[in-house]
């Protein structure tokens, strides 16, 4: 059936309580109807129909759509207030596959966050609380505020000895969050107490932002402040994982973004696709979704395609993986096209696994040339997109402050800060190693510093072999890291064909790839496959 503005306008008292901004447009961007919430939301009249699109949003994706069939999830800007939208584009087509134009959703930013809120409102650090609860450990957890998150009534028989044991243990929590140091220190009231005791007070830190305090107590027996120490930083670590959708840093609308469809996904069990370049957190966000859903207390496995692509028997690493992963998620990382035949086989593994949740990775180009028709639209469905370090440069200040927190933490050292000259030039580089690259760029400085070492300038950079100007590509160079990495590899493939004069069995035989991803690089480097 051809969807038009008066099938649509039977349905108006539907439609116009819809809590997203619904519009209908043909297939040259007119818009052919809109209900009222999209209305208000673009502040236009009633009236105003038959315009295009583009004179509402802000680069509307719909040449995409045309182009792919597909739907398309993306951010966009409404440009009379310039309010940011999630939009969500989706065409419709007649029986014959003809293209009759897009139907389009909108929700402002603040509906979806607060939408995804109200879907994600779970009991925090649910693991924690059940080990601790089980626990006979003296224990309490104090927040940044200073206020206490959680006790045990072993901790209050304490506390309310004297009113000065109560400050006491105050002052170290607060001490040790602003030192960010753990604290061990020994007490004894003689009025009150004939026993000494010593707490040990740790800060919570989540990739350098400070969490909270957990501080511990030991009573009589001195030597067990060990054992208690261990059960603190066991507490930690799983403090940790139920944080761990802060692994990813930044405020950029494109984070943003990423980080509450990653909230809003965790609650669904379809699978996902999370794309972006090497290095921008995929496996992170994939264990953050892991972590956010009612599966984080089973498994998490992680498969390559690379790996599948050179099985012979793939059907019984599938039901390994279903053991394996029973409940959990299974995270398959699309580092290498497999054949469509073994597609097809994830694809009825993907839908006859009940209760695995499945997501999926890739930094490459999925173009529908290569993939089985139903497994191509199944990883396509729902898509979280990570940006690429050059594209979210206002994070650059953030990242950094972060990154240098956990290495000052891991090495023991003390500084504060990267001089603003230096983050300035980074934010211009090109960074194809993206968020990888720049820690293990900071972690080479850091690890050439001396104990004076208090802010990262230009000379810590000459002392590690890494010079401002010409450590890392920027987006002025003639010729960028990728763009000679590229050079390289087709080089050394058209070698290696010469070498088994054309054989492709054999070229990709020796370059450790199986025939269709040599097919694939070929065909990516414009290497004509029926050369002789």
């Amino acid at each position: 059936m051809k969807i038009t503005a008066n099938t649509l306008s039977g349905y108006d008292h539907l439609f116009h309580n819809l809590p997203v901004g619904l519009l209908l447009i043909d297939k040259n961007d007119k818009i052919t109807y809109i209900n009222q919430v999209a209305l208000d939301m673009f502040d236009i009249d009633s009236n105003t129909f038959h315009i295009s699109i583009d004179a509402l949003l802000e680069d509307a994706s719909t040449t995409n759509v045309k182009q792919l069939r597909h739907h398309v999830e993306t951010h966009d800007t409404i440009k009379r207030n310039g309010k940011k939208v999630i939009t969500r584009y989706s065409p419709y087509l007649s029986e014959q596959g003809e293209l009759l134009g897009i139907i389009i959703l909108v929700e402002t930013l603040t509906t979806f966050h607060n939408r995804v809120s109200h879907l994600t409102n779970m009991d925090l650090f649910q693991g924690v609380l059940q080990e601790l609860l089980n626990s006979d450990t003296k224990f309490r957890v104090v927040l940044v505020d200073h206020s206490e998150w959680l006790i045990s009534d072993q901790w209050d028989e304490l506390r309310n000895v004297s009113s000065y044991a109560g400050k006491w243990l105050d002052k170290l929590a607060k001490t040790a969050m602003e030192s960010r140091r753990e604290i061990r220190e020994i007490f004894q009231d003689n009025n009150t107490m004939s026993n000494q005791i010593e707490i040990i007070s740790k800060p919570i830190q989540i990739n350098g932002k400070l969490i909270g305090c957990v501080q511990f107590l030991n009573t009589d027996k001195l030597n067990e402040c060990e054992k208690e120490l261990q059960f603190a930083k066991k507490i930690i670590r799983k403090l940790e994982k139920t944080y761990q959708l802060n692994d990813i840093i930044g405020n950029s609308p494109a984070i943003n973004i990423a980080r509450e469809q990653a909230k809003l996904y965790a609650r669904m069990e379809t699978p996902i696709l999370i794309r972006g370049e090497k290095g921008t957190g995929k496996y992170m966000l994939a264990r953050a979704i892991h972590a956010l859903s009612d599966k984080y207390s089973h498994s998490f496995l992680r498969c390559n395609f690379f790996e599948l692509a050179g099985l012979n028997n793939l059907k019984a690493k599938l039901e390994y993986l279903k053991r394996a992963g029973r409940n959990g998620t299974i995270y398959f990382y699309i580092n290498e096209i497999i054949s469509k035949d073994k597609q097809l086989q994830l694809l009825e593994f993907v839908n006859n696994s009940q209760g695995i949740r499945v997501i999926f990775g890739t930094s490459l180009a999925i173009t529908s040339e290569y993939w089985y028709v139903s497994f191509y639209d199944m990883i396509l469905r729902y898509q979280i997109t990570l940006p690429a370090l050059k594209e979210r440069q206002d994070d650059m200040y953030m990242l950094v402050d972060t990154l240098l927190a956990r290495l000052n933490q891991q090495y023991h050292t003390n500084i504060s800060e990267v001089d603003s000259k230096i983050i300035e030039h980074w934010k211009k580089c090109d960074w194809p190693g993206n968020i990888v690259q720049l820690e293990k760029t900071l972690e080479n400085i850091v690890l050439q510093t001396d104990v004076y070492t208090k802010v990262i300038s230009s000379k810590q950079l000459s002392q590690a072999g890494l010079q401002e100007n010409n450590h890392l590509n920027t987006s002025s160079a003639n010729r960028k890291l990728q763009t000679a990495i590229d050079q390289f590899e087709k080089d050394y493939i058209m070698q290696s064909l010469q070498e088994h004069a054309y054989n492709k069995t054999k070229t990709a035989k020796s370059l450790g790839v199986s025939v269709r991803n040599l097919y694939y690089k070929m065909d990516k480097y414009n290497i004509d496959r029926g050369a002789p």
